[in-house]
């Protein structure tokens, strides 16, 4: 254990947490100063046994002192060959409903309350990673030394988080209800912490940007934080939730992929099905197991859905119902680079509209499922020779961002702004050609994609390992600035910044604020307008309306 310390880290003192006492890690900065952090706080019993599959339940407080100097285990979960490099520690269903706090060891006389609170939840398409992957002694330093508690949690992902039987047997969205008990922790505790659980922020990329938005329209969780960024990806994302008949149907096709022979109407049988497989068989990853094939739209698979717990009514219902918030939200340049190089998408026109059929599907589209394809394929490839390779995988690059995560942006920056919420739109689009590592290679051009915006905010690589040169550290004191800015003030230009970014106006629903080295400014034409196009489909998808 000793090695784990240096001179820039050391064991704290026992602190007198209400949760029960712990024992943390000291992060010695520049100045002299300590931030504290405690890693692996357990804040839910470990759900297993008769708590699988079910809504988590409180941890009890405990007497001795726990010593919180590793983070918590993941859950389980599929590594994808990337994966296995990043990871840093193990899987353990019994273990991995555990958050991390990071909190300044001063006071400060302009928080007398407590610190603004920032609470992140990890993406990975809610089957992979674990709030291990994003950071700790680079959250201290970047964040926390201006004057923020930061919480990173954990939540069940794949099959334990998300399955579900369709009906009271088994709701599912045990992944979302586990974020809620985390933010719940926080009402109650963090206060113990330098915290001020009034003034809580949610923050998230990807899935973890989906949670954030979903977090803020579920009755159950909506009144637990103040302020949100869902950073690529949110509820209006296609890939962020299903029906509950959809996701139902999925869960009923993997069982019986793995030999459930039952009737689709016994879902009890279903359930203990599933519930007696061994771990290694129900883990999921990003990409699909062997074999398995399901009759749903888009690439992931256990994700939400609309159960009618978590969420009692639809969600455009909610949406009109959520308390006014500050959101700050936004997208990188290429949001679709990643997905082309990750999933190995077809890098020509006849392979892309193989994919495209799939995901203009009858399920979503009914029977113009072929027109909406023929729409979206036209728009994108028209007038673009297919030997042109370049401009060929350029277009592609536009339709995947478009479809996963930026037409969802979009939709949801200017319904909130028609509620009345307080929004702050951004395109991160500053990248560094050489930081990429060996993830450069599966790149067709370099540019900025999803996740790069994540090493900016909290100072560590999430596809590669992060070694700034100075225009990263540029770069990282603009974003923390900014995030921490909005946290404390609601406002990215700081309580008496000269306010170069203003609010949205859906008046002028393209305009942003451009983040690069050198241009920072509000602009027009979010991602060229292709939105444009993307309203008159969401107009055929049958799905969106009943959501």
């Amino acid at each position: 254990m000793g090695a784990f310390y240096s001179k820039h880290h050391h064991l704290t003192p026992v602190h007198e947490a209400t949760c029960g006492p712990v024992l943390g890690v000291g992060y010695n900065q520049e100045d002299g100063s300590i931030v504290e952090g405690y890693l692996g706080i357990p804040y839910a019993e470990p759900p297993v046994g008769p708590l699988r599959f079910k809504k988590p339940v409180e941890h009890e407080k405990w007497d001795d002192p726990l010593e919180c100097t590793r983070f918590g285990a993941r859950c389980p979960q599929n590594d994808e060959l990337l994966g296995q490099f990043v990871n840093t520690v193990g899987k353990s269903e019994d273990e991995c409903l555990s958050l991390n706090v990071f909190t300044p060891t001063w006071t400060s006389d302009e928080w007398p309350s407590g610190f603004p609170v920032m609470v992140f939840i990890h993406g990975g398409g809610f089957a992979v990673h674990s709030s291990s992957n994003y950071g700790c002694a680079t959250i201290a330093r970047n964040l926390c030394t201006k004057n923020v508690v930061v919480v990173t949690i954990n939540y069940r992902l794949g099959v334990l988080g998300f399955f579900t039987t369709g009906d009271d047997v088994c709701r599912g969205n045990m992944g979302l209800w586990d974020q809620t008990l985390a933010l719940q922790w926080v009402q109650k505790h963090i206060a113990s912490f330098r915290g001020d659980p009034n003034n809580v922020t949610i923050f998230g990329q990807s899935a973890g940007g989906a949670s954030v938005d979903l977090l803020c329209l579920s009755p159950h969780s909506r009144h637990l934080f103040q302020r949100a960024i869902p950073m690529a990806g949110n509820g209006e994302c296609d890939f962020a939730v299903r029906t509950n008949e959809q996701q139902a149907k999925l869960s009923k096709e993997f069982a019986h992929y793995l030999g459930w022979q039952g009737e689709d109407t016994d879902t009890e049988g279903l359930l203990d099905f599933i519930d007696s497989q061994p771990i290694y068989k129900i883990e999921m990853g990003i990409n699909p197991k062997r074999g398995f094939q399901h009759s749903q739209a888009g690439n992931l698979y256990f994700v939400p859905n609309f159960d009618g717990d978590f969420f009692p009514k639809p969600l455009s219902e909610l949406r009109k119902e959520v308390p006014r918030k500050q959101l700050m939200t936004g997208t990188t340049k290429f949001e679709g680079l990643f997905f082309v190089a990750l999933g190995a998408l077809s890098r020509n026109q006849e392979g892309i509209k193989k994919f495209m059929s799939r995901v203009f599907k009858e399920c979503d589209y009914g029977n113009r499922a072929e027109e909406a394809l023929d729409m979206a394929y036209d728009f994108y490839f028209k007038g673009v020779h297919p030997k042109d390779s370049e401009k060929t995988i350029q277009q592609i690059v536009k339709f995947v961002g478009d479809y996963s995560i930026n037409f969802g942006t979009y939709k949801y920056v200017n319904e909130m702004t028609k509620l009345k919420h307080d929004v702050y739109f951004y395109s991160f689009e500053y990248h560094n050609p050489s930081g990429f590592g060996i993830f450069k290679w599966l790149l067709p051009f370099l540019g900025s994609t999803h996740c790069t915006e994540m090493r900016y905010v909290l100072g560590k690589g999430i596809i590669s390992k992060f070694r700034p040169n100075e225009h990263d550290k540029k770069m990282i004191e603009a974003m923390t600035t900014y995030f921490t800015n909005f946290a404390k003030y609601g406002n990215p230009s700081g309580q008496n910044g000269d306010q170069e970014w203003e609010k949205h106006d859906s008046n002028h629903p393209f305009r942003h604020f451009k983040i690069d080295l050198e241009e920072r400014e509000m602009t027009e034409d979010y991602q060229e307008r292709r939105a444009e196009l993307w309203e008159k489909m969401r107009a055929l998808n049958l799905t969106r309306k009943k959501l």
